[in-house]
C-alpha cells in the first residue's frame, strides 16, 4: 500500500514538472495578448538564498531631485587707502589691504584681493537658496574675526544664471566713520542692454579718490566735450543707465570729466587711450575709475580706468594717459627784453598755455602713441606767432610722465628736449638729479655737482662733479638719478645753503662757477638755462610734488 501511494506521489510531481513553471501566488502571470519572447533564456547559474525576513531592508537612494539653482560672482577690489597712511598721504609707499569677500562663513574667493593690476577675479559658481536674499560682506585678509568687516552689501534676490560683478569702492581706512569716502560694496547686476551695430554698451562706476560733496564724475569723448554718462556720485555706479551707455566700438580714446578738475594737467581730465581692438563691437562692459590723481609716483596706486566685460573673465587696466611738463627756458631775443610766454598746440588743440619764463611747468596730456605726438609752440594767445614749428615729442607711454624743455633764444634757433621721469620709486624720497642743458652759448659739454667749504666752514672749497659731460639739448646723469648731497654751509647769519656748481674746459683752462641755493631733499630734475655769458641759472623742479614745482638759486652763477 506504501509502494502505491509513492508512486501516485512521484506520477503527480512528472505530471507538474512537464506542464512548465507555474505562477506565484498573486502573479497574474502573461499580460493577456503577451507573446512568447522567443528563446528561452539561459539559465544564470546558481540561485541566490532566499534572504526572508532575517536581515534588514535596504532602501533605495533618496531622489537626488533638481540640482540647487546658480549664479555666478565676481568681485573688483577698487578700494582706496594704504597701511599706516591715516592721514591719507598722496605718495604714502604702496601697501594696501588684502580684501576677503564673504557669504555668511563661506570665503567666496580663495586668494585675498589687492586693489591694482590684479584687482578682478574670475567668476565663481554661488549655490542659491530659492525664495532667500543673498548678503555679501567684505573683510580685511589680516583683521580677526571678531574686528567689523570693512563692509556690508544690501540683501539681494537671484535668479538661476544671474551675474553680478561685486566693486569695492571708498577708503577702508575710514571704515565704521560716518564720511562719504567710508568703503562700501556696489552689488551690480549684469543687465547690460544689446549694442548697436559698431559700438559697445559700458556702465560707468567711480572708485577714484574724491572729498567733499559735488564731485561728480562723467565718462566722456576723446576730447572731454561730449559726456556719455550723466553725472555719477563718486563711489558709486551709474544708476541713470543701469542697462550701458553707447559708445563707439572704434573709439581711439576716453575722457574722464570731474568736479573740480582733476590734477595736474591744464585740462582737468583724466585721458585713457585703450589699445585697439580693446572694445570689441557688440560686447558690454564696466568702466571703473581708480586710484589717486594727487599721486606722484607712478605705481599701482595712480590714476587708471578698469575695463571689465560682462560676462566673461578678465580685466584690462588702462593707465592715465601720459603728462608733458613744459618748461620755458627760451631766452628773449635781446638781454634787455622780457622772455614771451608761451602755449603748446597739438593740431589745433591748446593742451598746455601760459608758459613763463623759469617759472612752474604747464602740465597737459597727450595720447599714447609709439611714434610720438607733432606740436607747435607759439606765443601764448597768438596761434600765429610760431615760435617752433612741428617738432616730435618721441614715444610716450601711458602712465608716464616726461619733462618737456623749450630752450634756445626767442627769433633764433629754439629747440624741444623730451625727458621721461624715471627716478628711483622710493616712497622715502632722498636727493637725487638729472640734469638738462638748455643754456645756450655754452661749452660743448660740461659737469654739474657742488662745492666744498673751506676750513672756515663758509668760504667755496673743492668741486665735486656729480654729472659729467652735460651736452645742450640733452638730458644727462643715470636714468634713475644721481645721489646729490652736497655740504651744508650754515652762515653766522641767514638761512643754511648748498654751493651748487658747474665746471667747464674752455681752450684747456678749466672754469668753475657757483651760486648758493637750499638744498635739495627728493628727486629733481635741474634744468640750466639762460646764457653761459651772461645769464646763467637753473631750476630745480621737483618730481615728488604733482605740480613739479620750481625751485630757483639765489641769483646766477658766477665765478669766485
Amino acid at each position: 500500500m506504501k509502494r502505491n501511494v509513492l508512486g501516485v506521489w512521484l506520477l503527480m510531481t512528472v505530471l507538474a514538472l512537464s506542464a512548465g513553471t507555474t505562477t506565484g501566488c498573486g502573479d497574474p502571470g502573461n499580460p493577456p495578448g503577451d507573446t512568447d519572447a522567443g528563446v528561452t533564456p539561459v539559465d544564470g547559474g546558481t540561485r541566490l538564498p532566499d534572504g526572508g525576513d532575517g536581515g534588514p531592508v535596504i532602501e533605495p537612494p533618496p531622489d537626488a531631485g533638481t540640482a540647487a539653482p546658480k549664479a555666478y560672482v565676481r568681485f573688483v577690489n577698487a578700494y582706496l587707502g594704504l597701511k599706516d597712511n591715516p592721514s591719507d598721504k598722496a605718495d604714502a609707499p604702496w601697501v594696501p589691504y588684502k580684501i576677503d569677500l564673504y557669504v555668511g562663513d563661506t570665503k567666496l574667493f580663495p586668494v585675498s584681493l589687492e586693489p591694482g593690476d590684479e584687482a578682478v577675479t574670475a567668476y565663481r559658481e554661488l549655490e542659491l537658496t530659492p525664495g532667500e536674499s543673498v548678503q555679501f560682506v567684505v573683510r580685511n585678509a589680516e583683521s580677526e574675526p571678531s574686528e567689523a568687516p570693512v563692509a556690508t552689501s544690501e540683501a539681494i534676490t537671484l535668479e538661476e544664471g544671474e551675474r553680478l560683478t561685486l566693486v569695492g569702492t571708498g577708503n577702508i581706512v575710514y571704515a565704521g566713520q560716518d564720511r562719504m569716502e567710508k568703503p562700501r560694496l556696489l552689488v551690480l547686476k549684469e543687465s547690460f542692454e544689446p549694442a548697436e551695430e559698431g559700438s559697445v554698451r559700458v556702465r560707468y562706476v567711480t572708485a577714484d579718490r574724491a572729498t567733499g560733496t559735488n564731485r561728480n564724475r562723467r565718462l566722456a569723448n576723446e576730447t572731454g566735450t561730449t559726456p556719455y554718462t550723466t553725472a555719477v556720485e563718486p563711489y558709486s555706479a551709474d544708476m541713470a543707465a543701469t542697462g550701458g551707455v553707447s559708445i563707439p566700438a572704434e573709439l581711439q580714446r576716453l575722457a574722464i570729466i570731474g568736479a573740480p578738475n582733476f590734477t595736474p594737467s591744464q585740462s582737468g581730465k583724466l585721458f585713457f587711450s585703450p589699445p585697439n581692438g580693446t572694445l570689441a563691437a557688440a560686447s558690454a562692459w564696466f568702466a571703473i575709475t581708480t586710484g589717486d590723481d594727487r599721486r606722484t609716483l607712478q605705481d599701482e596706486g595712480a590714476p587708471a580706468l578698469l575695463l571689465v566685460p560682462a560676462g566673461k573673465d578678465g580685466a584690462v587696466r588702462l593707465k592715465r594717459d601720459p603728462l608733458l611738463y613744459f618748461f620755458h627756458a627760451v631766452n628773449p631775443a635781446t638781454v634787455d627784453a622780457s622772455a614771451t610766454p608761451l602755449q603748446v598746440l597739438h593740431g589745433s588743440q591748446i593742451i598746455a598755455n601760459n608758459l613763463r619764463y623759469g617759472a612752474a611747468p604747464a602740465i597737459g596730456d597727450l595720447p599714447v602713441s609709439p611714434a610720438g605726438g607733432t606740436l607747435r609752440i607759439t606765443a601764448s594767445g597768438d596761434s600765429t606767432k610760431t615760435v617752433l614749428a612741428d617738432t616730435s615729442t618721441g614715444p610716450l607711454e601711458a602712465g608716464r610722465r616726461y619733462l618737456a624743455v623749450v630752450s634756445g633764444t626767442e627769433g633764433a634757433q629754439v629747440r624741444l628736449t623730451v625727458v621721461k621721469e624715471e627716478f628711483a620709486p622710493d616712497a622715502v624720497p632722498s636727493p637725487m638729479v638729472r640734469l638738462i642743458q638748455a643754456a645756450t652759448h655754452a661749452p660743448p659739454t660740461l659737469d654739474f655737482g657742488h662745492f666744498a667749504a673751506e676750513a672756515d666752514g663758509v668760504t667755496r672749497g673743492a668741486f665735486t662733479p656729480v654729472i659729467t659731460g652735460a651736452g645742450y639739448g640733452a638730458a644727462a646723469g643715470p636714468i634713475e638719478g644721481a645721489a646729490f648731497q652736497p655740504q651744508v654751509i650754515t652762515p653766522a647769519a641767514g638761512s643754511p645753503y648748498v654751493y651748487y656748481g658747474v665746471r667747464a674746459t674752455v681752450g684747456g683752462t678749466a672754469i668753475e662757477r657757483s651760486v648758493n641755493g637750499r638744498a635739495l631733499t627728493t628727486p629733481n630734475f635741474i634744468v640750466l638755462m639762460g646764457d653761459w655769458s651772461t645769464s646763467l641759472q637753473f631750476r630745480a623742479l621737483n618730481v615728488r610734488i604733482n605740480t613739479w614745482s620750481a625751485t630757483a638759486p639765489e641769483g646766477t652763477f658766477s665765478d669766485p
